[in-house]
C-alpha cells in the first residue's frame, strides 16, 4: 500500500486568510447555539459499540433504512469513503478494477490507487452537463469491476445523478458483483423536496454523507455510511483497526443536529436559495464564462476562456483582491474554477464583481 500526497487537501489547508472566501466546499459554519445544547448534555464517554445506538437510530430514520444498514463515525464523509472503499474491496486482490469519475474530487481517485488497485476513468463532461454517459459507463464495467464510485451531487460541478440513472448503474454492476458507492456529501443541498438517498436504488449501493457541507457543521467530523448489512458490519470490524471507537461529544452534538435538523435546513437555505438566483443572474451578464448552473448544491464550475489559466486567475484574485477561488486542476480541469456559493449575500456579490474586474485585468 502506497499512499499518495493529496495536493487539493494540502492546498486547501494552506489557504491564507482572505475577506472574501468562495473556496470552501460547503456553507458558512453554523453557530454551536443553534444545536440548543447545554453543557450537561455533554459527556466524556459513552457504551463502546459500533456507533452510538440513538445517533444511529436518527440516521436511520432520516434515510429510510434500518439501524443495520448504517454505520456512524467520526472522521467526516472523507474517513466514510475510505472505510467504504475498504470493506467493498476487502479481499478484492490487486486485480480489481475500479471506477471512478472524471472530473471528481481528488480522496476518491486516491484511496483505490492507495490500495493497489486499477482504476478506470467514466467522464462527465461539460458539454453535457457533467450527466451519466450510460453507454459510456457499461463499456468501462467487466468481470474484474468490484466497485464503482460517483458523487451525487457532482463535486465539482453540482449536478444531479437522477433515481433511474442511479439504479441503472447498480443493476449493471450487479451481474458482475460490484458495489456502487455514492458520495452524498451534497445532496442535502438540493432546494425544495428532500431527494431519496441513491441507497435505495439496488442492494449493492453503499453511500456516504456527513454534517459537513449542507449545514456548515465541518468541526463536528460527523459521518456516516449506508449500505448493505453485510457491508456495514465489515466496516465496523475494519473500523476497528483503524480509529476503533468515535468521539462521545462529538456523537451527542451530531444527534443534537439531527434533533434539530429542520432548523438548520431552514438556515442553510436562507444562504443558499437567494444566492443560486445571485449566481444564475451574473452567468448571464457575464459571457465571458460558460457555466453549468446546477438546481442545487452550493459549489459551481464555471469554464474560463481559452488562454486563461485558473491558477492564474485564482492568484490574481487572492493577490489584488483578497478574493479565494479554488484552481480547477483540482479537479483535473485546470481551464475551471469551483466557487462556493453557500456564504452571506454581501460576500458573494463582492466575490462575482472581483472576478469580472479580475478577467478584465488579465
Amino acid at each position: 500500500m502506497k499512499f499518495p500526497d493529496l495536493v487539493y487537501i494540502t492546498w486547501a489547508k494552506a489557504l491564507p486568510h482572505a475577506r472574501i472566501n468562495l473556496a470552501r466546499s460547503g456553507i458558512d459554519r453554523c453557530p454551536a447555539s443553534l444545536l440548543r445544547l447545554e453543557a450537561s448534555d455533554l459527556v466524556a464517554t459513552l457504551p463502546v459499540t459500533y456507533g452510538y445506538p440513538p445517533l444511529r437510530d436518527a440516521i436511520a430514520g432520516r434515510y429510510g433504512v434500518t439501524s443495520a444498514n448504517v454505520f456512524e463515525l467520526s472522521g467526516g464523509t472523507s474517513y466514510a469513503n475510505w472505510i467504504a472503499c475498504v470493506a467493498a474491496l476487502d479481499g478484492c486482490g490487486r486485480g480489481a478494477e475500479v471506477i471512478v469519475e472524471r472530473p471528481t474530487y481528488e480522496p476518491l481517485l486516491r484511496i483505490p490507487q492507495a490500495l493497489g488497485h486499477r482504476v478506470r476513468r467514466l467522464d462527465r463532461r461539460f458539454e453535457d452537463g457533467y450527466a451519466i454517459d450510460l453507454d459510456r459507463f457499461a463499456s468501462l464495467v467487466t468481470t474484474r469491476t468490484k466497485l464503482a464510485i460517483v458523487t451525487n451531487l457532482h463535486n465539482p460541478s453540482g449536478a444531479r445523478i437522477g433515481m433511474p440513472v442511479v439504479q441503472q448503474m447498480a443493476s449493471r454492476l450487479a451481474r458482475v458483483g460490484a458495489y456502487l458507492l455514492v458520495d452524498e456529501v451534497y445532496l442535502e443541498c438540493v432546494f425544495g423536496r428532500r431527494p431519496e438517498s441513491c441507497v435505495h436504488a439496488g442492494p449493492n449501493v453503499i453511500t456516504t454523507n456527513s454534517l459537513t457541507k449542507a449545514y456548515g457543521l465541518d468541526g463536528l467530523r460527523a459521518g456516516w455510511i449506508l449500505g448493505p448489512e453485510p457491508l456495514i458490519a465489515r466496516a465496523g470490524r475494519i473500523n476497528d483497526l483503524m480509529t476503533n471507537n468515535s468521539v462521545a461529544p462529538g456523537e451527542q452534538m451530531a444527534l443534537a443536529a439531527f434533533t434539530r435538523l429542520r432548523d438548520l435546513d431552514r438556515r442553510a437555505h436562507a444562504l443558499l436559495d437567494p444566492n443560486l438566483a445571485r449566481l444564475r443572474a451574473f452567468f448571464a451578464r457575464e459571457p465571458r464564462l460558460a457555466a453549468f448552473v446546477p438546481d442545487g448544491g452550493n459549489v459551481v464550475f464555471p469554464r474560463l476562456p481559452r488562454g486563461i489559466d485558473s491558477d492564474r486567475l485564482a492568484g490574481h484574485l487572492l493577490q489584488r483582491y483578497s478574493t479565494l477561488v479554488v484552481p480547477g486542476r483540482f479537479f483535473e480541469s485546470p481551464r475551471h474554477v469551483r466557487l462556493s456559493f453557500g456564504c452571506e449575500a454581501r460576500r458573494l456579490a463582492r466575490g462575482l464583481k472581483n472576478i469580472t474586474r479580475a478577467l478584465d485585468e488579465i
